[in-house]
């Protein structure tokens, strides 16, 4: 979903919604997680802070170290994102739609069917998904190629900050001291 496509539709006088349908379909699990996964993450991180966990504007503005008016923008822009893909007739959303498994409920599985962890009927499902979905497989190639690239580099603690890794290795430290006794 791109934000300046987004601008430009709500900016049309012409464009409108059918909120019984937009509201329907908010009220299906499934359909607003469907939804929340075609938003940008920066977008979504913000939507989902503010209107489902109930953040005000300026708190998700420090924890996300961006200005006030970055976050009131991504704000109003993820709501319109948001609304829009719940809309009828938005392409991705209706392939995905098609399928036997929503893409959110593929993705968030994506992890452990890397890893070889799923189960047979779960496992079968991501792949269904995988060979017809028209968004998923980029996605899962990008997750691929990066975990391959991270299980080549030579040295994971420089790209630790050092803070963390410190209280990382005080934790194992702790665990290890108190396996001992």
């Amino acid at each position: 979903m791109v934000v300046t496509d987004i601008e430009e539709r709500w900016h049309d006088d012409d464009y409108t919604v059918d909120p019984e349908q937009i509201l329907a379909r908010a009220e299906l699990r499934d359909e607003i997680e469907d939804a929340l996964v075609r938003l940008p993450a920066g977008y979504r991180t913000v939507v989902i802070l503010h209107d489902a966990v109930g953040w005000p504007v300026p708190a998700i503005a420090e924890a996300l170290r961006i200005g006030l008016p970055a976050a009131k923008q991504r704000l109003r822009r993820g709501r319109m994102m948001l609304v829009s893909a719940l809309a009828e007739g938005d392409p991705k959303r209706a392939a995905s739609l098609a399928q036997p498994v929503h893409c959110w409920q593929a993705r968030r599985h994506i992890s452990a069917y890397l890893d070889a962890e799923l189960a047979p009927a779960t496992q079968a499902a991501v792949e269904s998904h995988l060979a017809v979905c028209p968004t998923c497989p980029p996605l899962y190639a990008s997750l691929v190629g990066v975990r391959t690239q991270l299980s080549e580099l030579r040295d994971p603690d420089s790209v630790i900050p050092g803070e963390i890794a410190a209280r990382i290795g005080n934790r194992l430290s702790r665990v290890r001291s108190s396996a001992r006794r």
